[in-house]
């Protein structure tokens, strides 16, 4: 693990808590790297572990996504899809190259590398820390920025819904598949920071015997959907701009391959093109389509989590804020009930713009200045297509210039009565 042999001594005489949180969260790691980050590194863990004298919890975090395939997930420890030092093995003498071309068959349906990595480092954990060691697992969602500490929208990278957020921002996403009516399962980070410290708080101050498992979720508790997603993030990203927007945001999830597969390539390869071209026009190197190439990959890996639901139990979340008091109840609050949506995901776009996009928040009325600009410009070039569309009909179409003249002469005939019944009567 690279710790020298002194770090390790220091580490096994004074070490009572571990935090076990470091893993490849990408999902198209390749199984290889994913089996020795994943499930190798976590058994070095708890090698680690097994020789501190003084330890009282490791505390492992995996993922509410770990059993993706089923639809109802409970907080227990499920039958891994193969034992891990079968899969261990495999991938040690194994060439790359197959190990690659055989990955799609031997994580079956679960739809990356890493959903099924994290499920077989769970059995893993139960395998070698049961009866052995005090241990407990922590199971959180889809991350997202902080709810309220450090402060509210702090986020540090672009994992989960925070590159979708960016790239809907500056208008470079305008559609993805997802259902609107289902769960968007996200969790404010400062949560599972804090259910980190209660599981390990309870493991080690109650001698807990038995691995226990945290669903840290909010689908069951505090409801958010990606029809929901979809309408705050407009809102905010309309109130808040980004800088250098490529076009007004506008995201629309959809079930219909067909309706993003139109809108991918008319609102956002069409574009692409047009600006690459403008690029070299003006001698400078066209970044706009190789974007798109790299956002659409980007997005096909998250389209399982915004088109699937799932249902978790947090029946030990609730159990162990009972055992707490209310003062640290409060300090270490695992709680969502209160939290505000809308509120949540306005500091969460904002929260991106500075921290990780880090923009001038003086020039946000600049930027609105900029916006309104650009959805006049939209709504000029959308008159003039649908003006020339009309005349091209106009010009055209036979049947609707038969139609067109028919309707003429009618409400001329009309006319002409009414006048002259105007006539009699006066």
């Amino acid at each position: 693990m690279g710790i020298s042999i002194e770090d390790q001594n220091k580490l096994f005489e004074n070490v009572n808590i571990v935090f076990h949180s470091a893993a490849t969260v990408r999902f198209d790691e390749p199984l290889k790297v994913a089996v020795d980050m994943n499930i190798i590194g976590t058994k070095k863990v708890i090698d680690m572990s097994k020789r501190m004298t003084n330890l009282e919890a490791l505390v492992h975090v995996s993922t509410a996504y770990a059993n993706c395939d089923r639809q109802h997930i409970s907080e227990v420890v499920y039958n891994p899809p193969v034992q891990p030092e079968k899969i261990i093995e495999a991938v040690d003498w194994i060439e790359e190259d197959l190990v690659k071309l055989l990955t799609p068959k031997v994580i079956k349906h679960r739809p990356n590398t890493y959903t099924y990595t994290k499920a077989i480092a769970e059995s893993l954990v139960v395998q070698e820390c049961k009866d052995k060691i005090p241990c407990t697992i922590v199971r959180p969602s889809i991350v997202g920025a902080s709810w309220r500490e450090p402060f509210p929208g702090w986020i540090d990278n672009f994992n989960g819904p925070t590159a979708l957020f960016a790239a809907i921002g500056k208008g470079i996403l305008r559609t993805m598949i997802g259902n609107g009516n289902s769960t968007a399962d996200i969790i404010p980070v400062d949560i599972p920071v804090n259910m980190m410290i209660v599981a390990g708080w309870y493991t080690g101050a109650k001698k807990a015997k038995d691995i226990k498992v945290y669903n840290c979720t909010t689908g069951q508790i505090n409801r958010l959907t990606w029809g929901m997603v979809e309408r705050f993030c407009e809102e905010s990203l309309l109130k808040n701009p980004l800088e250098n927007i490529f076009l007004v945001p506008h995201p629309k999830f959809t079930n219909y391959r067909m309706v993003k597969f139109v809108r991918h390539f008319f609102e956002e390869m069409i574009p692409s093109y047009i600006m690459d071209l403008y690029l070299r026009i003006i001698h400078k190197k066209p970044i706009f389509v190789r974007l798109q190439s790299r956002i659409k990959k980007a997005v096909e890996t998250l389209e399982f989590f915004t088109s699937t639901e799932w249902e978790f139990t947090n029946d030990n979340i609730f159990f162990v804020s009972n055992e707490m008091n209310e003062v640290d109840r409060r300090i270490f609050n695992i709680d969502v009930k209160d939290l505000h949506w809308r509120s949540y995901i306005e500091q969460y776009c904002l929260g991106t713009k500075k921290y990780l996009l880090k923009e001038d928040m003086s020039k946000v009325n600049k930027c609105r200045k900029e916006l309104k600009n650009l959805i006049r410009l939209r709504n000029i070039v959308f008159s003039l297509v649908i003006g020339t569309i009309i005349k091209m009909a106009l010009l055209r179409s036979v049947s609707f210039k038969k139609i067109s003249q028919f309707l003429f002469r009618f409400i001329l005939t009309i006319a002409s009565k009414i006048s002259s019944m105007l006539r009699v009567f006066g």
